[in-house]
């Protein structure tokens, strides 16, 4: 009896193993991790050509546009839209809170690369990359000028961070870092690329360009680049960096009587020390001028009325 019970028990033991066989023989997991990853990067992708841009500021008139219709601040760019400025600058602001400031006569295209310039110059400071139809640029999160001049040469300079470029027309890829400082040259024609120094006076002339110094607020990465122009030159002093618009609304505040007021008050007029010690010296004089013409009041007080 009991060898008849210990049969049956492994004839049940053996069919439980048979019935679990197939799920373990048809669990390969390449086919399932293949397709996760390949949703990841179309995910990325996407995200990429979604990039949008918002105008944040504009100067010098009213000449920005967005697919040829005049913009406005806070006028949105989506992905592939063309930003282009006349005579007038604009800064946009990427949905990353990376910025862009265009110069005059500039054409930009939102999404893609990044920013792809296709004429004129662009400020980037923040984690955007950009190219041209020539080459492409990587970033981190930097401070840079891109630039295509009058004979369709790219140029960048780097004022803070780094940026690696690749030029599109080599028949292998191969990447150059541009670092704090320096200087990328690629001319187009003559399929060659130089790499150097920016000088002092240089640096000096971005710091005060109008890409630079001339919107309402700072670069978010401004205290990095004074940082840097320091390191790279140790001896000099960076240029003050007062902001154009700022410097208009000081000008009207002095215009109001309570604020030159008030200025005064604490020692921080315009006028020199000379001035503000010679005034009272010439009103004391005036007064006593005008004291020997008049007769005092309290003599007329002390003075007996006359008897009837």
């Amino acid at each position: 009896m009991k060898k008849i019970l210990l049969l049956i028990f492994i004839s049940l033991l053996a069919s439980c193993s048979n019935n679990e066989s197939p799920p373990n023989s048809q669990s390969p997991a390449s086919p399932t991790n293949i397709t996760t990853i390949t949703t990841t990067t179309a995910s990325t992708q996407s995200n990429v050509d979604s990039q949008s841009a918002k105008v944040a500021e504009i100067l010098d008139g009213d000449q920005v546009y967005i697919h040829d219709r005049k913009a406005a601040v806070n006028d949105i760019a989506k992905s592939h839209d063309q930003v282009r400025t006349g005579e007038s600058g604009t800064e946009i602001e990427f949905n990353n809170h990376a910025i862009a400031r265009l110069s005059h006569n500039s054409l930009l295209t939102v999404g893609g690369c990044g920013a792809q310039l296709q004429k004129g110059s662009v400020l980037i400071n923040g984690a955007v990359s950009a190219c041209t139809s020539s080459i492409n640029t990587a970033v981190r999160g930097t401070t840079y000028l891109l630039e295509i001049d009058g004979d369709g040469n790219d140029q960048i300079q780097v004022l803070e961070g780094e940026v690696t470029v690749t030029r599109n027309d080599e028949p292998i890829s191969q990447i150059q870092v541009v670092k704090s400082g320096e200087r990328f040259h690629n001319f187009r024609k003559e399929k060659k690329a130089v790499l150097q120094k920016i000088s002092q006076s240089e640096y000096e002339n971005l710091l005060i360009s109008p890409l630079v110094k001339g919107y309402k607020r700072d670069l978010p990465s401004l205290g990095k680049v004074k940082a840097q122009f320091q390191v790279l030159f140790p001896n000099a002093k960076p240029p003050v960096l007062e902001r154009k618009n700022d410097l208009k609304i000081d000008l009207k505040k002095l215009e109001r009587p309570e604020i030159r007021e008030k200025l005064d008050r604490n020692g921080k007029s315009d006028f020199n020390e000379d001035d503000k010690k010679s005034e009272p010296k010439e009103q004391d004089k005036t007064d006593t001028d005008k004291g020997e013409i008049r007769e005092p009041i309290k003599d007329i007080l002390l003075k007996p009325a006359p008897r009837k």
